[in-house]
């Protein structure tokens, strides 16, 4: 079983502020709209900064001297960032979460200068891949929500499922209580993308095989803390403090633990058995969370390189 890992800067009070009372059924339909629209303009921002990324990785393959990763600068970090350091990476992030569609190119042609300034007319980004339209980008961003609010309105009736537009029916308590934590951080990192990794390699997990401990790791039952409170009738489940299965949240470590969290992964980083590249985008991804005083979470399947889902 393969695993494409993730790890991300985690806008906990989002989530617990906007998306779950939208998805316990409070309030209106339209209630996070506003996010929906800006998450799809940041799909697209992500879009064309990977296109660049990726035509940088189309030049390095035949010059051999490009100071290019495609592991760290495609298939690592978001968007397409050079560079390095915590303060400089969050500042880029920013930028690209701050720019329209239409201004990914000068930020990206900076980040091709860094590397070197020689390539500045020789680099053009891929053009071979195509988004869908807002639309369709917006429907695949709230069905999954969408379904869940209306599993939670069907238990206020006291109705036992929920139907989905094709028809079929599901489980509407079974839906509540496994899906959320997974669609939480999906759409969460849908506004704040995370760095993108492939194998064992989420930190817990580590930490375990090295026989260390896991300090300022949590269980993600923050992710479903509202909908606990509101539907105490239901059967929650205890998930681990780790990843256990595609598609997963793992261990969650809250904003003010994430600074001691990084520190103590950063002095057992030799005990660790991953490579260097990954054991720098853990650290990568913690110090963007630290910088902006947020959380820190592993998952697993919500990029993946084979399908061209990109962060």
């Amino acid at each position: 079983m393969g695993f494409d890992t993730s790890f991300h800067p985690l806008d906990l009070p989002l989530i617990e502020r906007r998306l779950l009372p939208f998805l316990a059924g409070r309030g209106q339909d339209d209630d996070i709209d506003d996010l929906v629209v800006r998450a799809v303009e940041i799909r697209k921002v992500r879009f064309r900064a990977k296109a660049w990324a990726l035509g940088v990785q189309d030049y390095a393959l035949d010059h051999d001297q490009v100071p290019f990763e495609a592991h760290l600068h495609v298939w690592g970090r978001p968007f397409f960032i050079t560079g390095d350091g915590p303060e400089q990476i969050t500042q880029d992030l920013q930028r690209y979460l701050a720019a329209p569609a239409d201004g990914v190119d000068a930020i990206a042609a900076e980040m091709v200068n860094r590397l070197d300034p020689a390539l500045a007319r020789r680099i053009e980004p891929d053009t071979t891949g195509k988004l869908p339209g807002d639309d369709a980008l917006a429907n695949s961003l709230t069905t999954p929500l969408r379904m869940l609010r209306g599993a939670a309105i069907a238990l206020r009736n006291g109705e036992r499922h929920v139907r989905r537009q094709d028809g079929r029916e599901f489980d509407a308590a079974l839906l509540l209580t496994r899906e959320v934590p997974y669609c939480a951080v999906e759409f969460a990192a849908a506004l704040l993308p995370g760095w993108m990794s492939r194998g064992y390699t989420w930190p817990t997990r580590l930490c375990t095989e090295a026989g260390l401990d896991t300090p300022g790791f949590t269980a993600p039952t923050a992710l479903t803390g509202l909908l606990r409170q509101e539907f105490p009738h239901l059967q929650w489940p205890t998930p681990p403090a780790t990843i256990v299965s595609n598609y997963a949240i793992g261990g969650l470590t809250p904003a003010p633990s994430v600074p001691a969290t990084r520190a103590y992964l950063a002095a057992h980083r030799h005990e660790l058995k991953c490579d260097a590249l990954d054991a720098q985008k853990i650290n990568e991804a913690m110090g963007v969370a630290e910088h902006l005083g947020l959380a820190f979470c592993e998952a697993t399947e919500l990029y993946s390189a084979m399908e061209g889902n990109l962060n």
